[in-house]
């Protein structure tokens, strides 16, 4: 747990910015576990545990992955019935992904699960980690 590696690397704190979703991230790989859940969700950042960026307004852009670039036509509807329900702007990235913007932190949840059922994941935009090899 993360307690237990605070306790025998920390420096008296809780934990900084850097080593929270790091350790976070490792303790859920060790176990293949969802790094949002038990204890590793308070480890991680707004953006990580919100799976979307906030953006200045205080409204969320929502990135789902788009491997290679490629979309079902049943996937590209239901971003577009996701962005219309929401009341979303959209956006195609540099790095071949569609971004969804203006969603409010509440709808977060909803959102990912049209999504998801649609078969798209997190393209993890918001992460402090290697997203996008353009070619």
């Amino acid at each position: 747990t993360f307690a237990k590696v605070l306790e025998k690397h920390g420096s008296g704190g809780d934990g900084c910015e850097i080593c929270k979703p790091t350790v976070g991230s490792i303790l859920a790989s060790l176990n293949n576990e969802i790094i949002l859940g038990g204890d590793r969700v308070q480890l991680q950042d707004t953006n990580d545990r919100a799976l979307a960026n906030m953006q200045r307004g205080g409204t969320y852009s929502v990135v789902p992955r788009v491997p290679g670039g490629e979309l079902t036509p049943e996937q590209l509807i239901v971003l577009g019935e996701v962005a219309k329900k929401y009341n979303l702007y959209c956006k195609i990235t540099g790095g071949q992904r569609v971004d969804l913007f203006g969603a409010a932190k509440h709808e977060l949840p909803d959102i990912w699960e049209e999504l998801g059922k649609a078969g798209f994941e997190s393209g993890h935009a918001y992460g402090k980690a290697l997203r996008t090899v353009k070619s």
